[in-house]
């Protein structure tokens, strides 16, 4: 059986920038965040701020799902999802 589960979480990116002044360095970190430059730079997750997702935060799309891996048959079953709160 596996549950996934849908979860917001903080993802910490550590970057240098170099300038003359805090403020100048502050001025340039935004604009590399702005202009997508931070993307590529590996980030660590922030321990203790992970929180499930409700089917509302989701815009009404399921945030828990409960199936099994029928190896036999080489699909997956799911049997429970958050969505409807139906059981099938």
């Amino acid at each position: 059986m596996y549950l996934d589960q849908k979860v917001t979480t903080w993802m910490r990116t550590e970057f240098e920038v170099e300038a003359e002044t805090i403020e100048e360095a502050k001025k340039l970190a935004i604009e590399q965040y702005k202009d997508g430059d931070l993307d590529e730079i590996s980030w660590d997750e922030v321990d203790g701020c992970k929180e499930v997702m409700t089917v509302e935060e989701n815009g009404g799309f399921s945030t828990a799902e409960i199936y099994y891996v029928d190896d036999e048959a080489k699909g997956m079953d799911e049997f429970y999802s958050n969505k409807t709160n139906l059981e099938y």
